[in-house]
């Protein structure tokens, strides 16, 4: 019934990128705030140089342009709200489905199981930082202050789920679905084309790498090389679909079809890859935080295809964010604010492996208590018949 409710609506490949085009502008709004801020900053401190921007890449500490670390990380959290209210505003009219239909196939969203997903794997979370406080105890400090740690908590409960609703809505809803609509011959395409475009552009290389060292460009130099991508990903996706009509392929049951795995596989992907540009990664290695984030997309995905919604995975990412925001925090991280407790070593190993030992945990106690079916289900094949109610 989940991946049913895409087929209600329109699923042209050019609709996702124009909605989620349109994420990105809501993002670029949501953060004003935070340049003007760090503008502001700029002009009182003659003091910062361009190096002071390099570490807050690396590290964003606010401090650094003298903002305390609650108005940053309300300034973060804006981006989010940008981002979200775009991609709630221009859903419905591009794909003429409900925004609900992302997040459960019923009539009503189940906020008990978002709940019940949010405190399981808050208690599994702090068990297992309970667990490492006790072998590393050398390496947490206690920085509990009473009246930073008010407006933490208000902002953590207000603020942060937007931020990660806004990720499990794109990834486990929507482009779950988008891709789950798309039979394996159609994704094998449009792979092909995406390969070849990267592949036979390096000007296009050339072009985002500029706007990367000089963002001043980006109105000019980094729209065209987008728009230009854009164009030949569709020429090439239209030559590859016409030669594959053209051959046996073309009827091949298994090629015009699509299972499950495809959609889980192929979004825990694009969800590690979104995650290349944080912090942790420059900090601890591509590796390990791949393993980390990729795991993660996983997990998210197993209980939201096994539970046939959403509603777990968005309580357990928000539980995972909260902890990291509120409990424990560490150098390197993507959101540094005034937890109760911070680590200055942390160890990703132990990060990524207890993060998929708790999973595997709330995996198998929500199956139990949802009278889920065998996790066979997740290779099954998608029905693509119309769902009209």
């Amino acid at each position: 019934m989940f991946f049913r409710k895409a087929f209600n609506g329109y699923n042209h490949w050019w609709r996702y990128i124009l909605v989620l085009v349109a994420v990105f502008f809501g993002y670029g709004v949501g953060q004003i705030p935070l340049t003007l801020a760090i503008n502001r900053s700029f002009h009182a401190d003659d003091s910062l140089t361009n190096k002071a921007l390099e570490s807050f890449t690396e590290n964003p500490n606010f401090e650094l342009f003298g903002i305390n670390s609650n108005m940053g990380f309300a300034l973060l959290l804006m981006l989010f709200v940008g981002a979200f209210t775009a991609f709630f505003f221009i859903f419905k009219p591009i794909h003429q489905r409900e925004f609900k239909t992302l997040i459960t196939p019923s009539s009503r969203i189940k906020w008990d199981k978002i709940l019940f997903g949010f405190f399981l794997w808050l208690g599994l979370a702090m068990l297992m930082e309970l667990i490492a406080y006790f072998l590393y105890q050398g390496q947490y400090t206690i920085q509990f202050k009473l009246n930073t740690f008010i407006p933490l908590l208000l902002l953590s409960i207000l603020l942060l789920p937007v931020q990660t609703s806004l990720e499990e809505l794109v990834f486990r809803g929507y482009l779950l679905q988008g891709v789950g609509t798309k039979k394996l011959k159609e994704l094998l395409a449009l792979i092909i084309a995406i390969l070849a475009t990267i592949g036979l552009t390096p000007i296009l290389k050339d072009a985002f790498t500029s706007v990367i060292n000089d963002p001043e460009s980006f109105s000019i130099t980094g729209m065209l090389a987008l728009v230009c991508a854009i164009i030949l990903i569709f020429l090439i996706y239209n030559l590859v679909t016409l030669l594959i009509r053209k051959t046996p392929l073309n009827d091949n049951a298994f090629l015009n079809s699509n299972f499950k795995v495809v959609p889980l596989i192929i979004t825990s992907i694009l969800f590690g890859m979104m995650h290349m540009s944080n912090p942790e990664i420059a900090e601890f290695g591509t590796g390990i935080m791949q393993v980390y984030y990729i795991s993660a997309g996983l997990a998210l995905g197993i209980m939201t295809i096994m539970d046939d919604g959403l509603e777990l995975a968005l309580g357990v990412h928000a539980a995972t964010n909260f902890v990291g925001a509120v409990f424990v925090g560490y150098d390197g991280a993507a959101i540094q604010t005034d937890s109760i407790l911070k680590t200055s070593d942390l160890n990703p190993s132990l990060m990524a492996y207890g993060f998929i030992a708790i999973s595997i945990i709330f995996l198998l106690i929500v199956k139990q208590k949802y009278k889920w079916e065998s996790f066979n289900k997740l290779f099954a094949k998608i029905d693509q018949s119309q769902n009209v109610v």
